[in-house]
């Protein structure tokens, strides 16, 4: 009986340094451990090392779920950008991210890269990811996902819709109320509106849809309201023309031009008269 008990005692000193007094209703647990192994007198001994051991299991489930918890939270790094501001970032596998105004961004840092990466975004956002065939990139708005392998493109993500514009590679485009994809190539793109439920096509190649990213907007034969559309947008100003000439086309690059030498040589090119309106 002697040795037994130098032999337990020597496997449960440890655990009796952490246990605290209090933490557990000893004489309770006792009697059911002794009740469910018919031990009918007391070993005080015992009984005191039990319950530290018992305390000392309870501390370590704590600690592990703690651990657990605090593991499973997302640590995550943001961007925002204020209206007329551009912000550049480079993530963690080495693809550029370029934020236009009044947009955000956000990744989870623990997470990224691990088997997926995976990003969410508010506003516009231009993306040149790298490639990598075993990590597929996805950016998440509120009704859209984007995934990719390694290309160029970007997601305007506006009032009610989301646009996706693919500079180049391949992206798939999906929303996540319908089950409807669609695969864009470069040149293409396509709209998500909410209203409608669906996921739409763009007819026409309209690169200019990257001109606040490329500073250059470049007209071939277009119709002098898709050219005032895109100086507008361009350039965040509304822009009139103050002529009655029936519609004319232009056929002409600009780039990185000041707004004034822009409406100069438009004007001069098409007599026309384009002003900045002040309504």
């Amino acid at each position: 009986m002697e040795k037994e008990k130098k032999d337990i005692e020597k496997r449960l000193r440890f655990v009796v340094r952490y246990y605290k007094e209090g933490h557990l209703d000893a004489e309770k647990v006792w009697k059911r451990f002794a009740a469910e192994r018919g031990i009918r007198r007391p070993v005080v001994w015992l009984r005191r090392y039990w319950v530290a051991a018992a305390s000392f299991v309870l501390l370590l489930l704590g600690v592990g779920a703690f651990y657990l918890t605090e593991r499973n939270q997302p640590d995550w790094v943001a961007v925002s950008t204020a209206e007329g501001q551009v912000k550049e970032m480079c993530l963690p596998d080495s693809t550029q991210v370029l934020l236009a105004g009044n947009s955000s961004f956000r990744y989870d840092r623990k997470r990224f890269g691990k088997k997926h990466r995976e990003v969410e975004m508010t506003g516009k956002v231009f993306y040149e990811v790298r490639r990598n065939e075993t990590s597929p990139f996805t950016v998440r708005t509120a009704r859209t996902e984007v995934t990719v392998l390694g290309t160029r493109f970007q997601v305007n993500e506006r009032t009610g819709e989301t646009e996706v514009n693919v500079m180049s590679g391949k992206v798939r485009f999906a929303a996540t109320d319908v089950r409807q994809t669609l695969v864009l190539t470069a040149g293409m793109s396509a709209v998500y509106a909410e209203s409608e439920k669906a996921i739409r096509q763009q007819d026409e190649e309209d690169w200019n849809v990257f001109a606040w990213k490329t500073k250059r907007l470049c007209f071939e034969n277009t119709p002098l309201k898709k050219v005032i559309e895109d100086l507008s947008t361009y350039y965040q100003v509304k822009i009139v023309n103050c002529t009655t000439l029936p519609d004319v086309r232009l056929t002409a690059t600009l780039d990185n031009l000041s707004l004034e030498e822009a409406l100069t040589i438009v004007n001069q090119t098409l007599d026309v008269c384009l002003e900045v309106s002040d309504k």
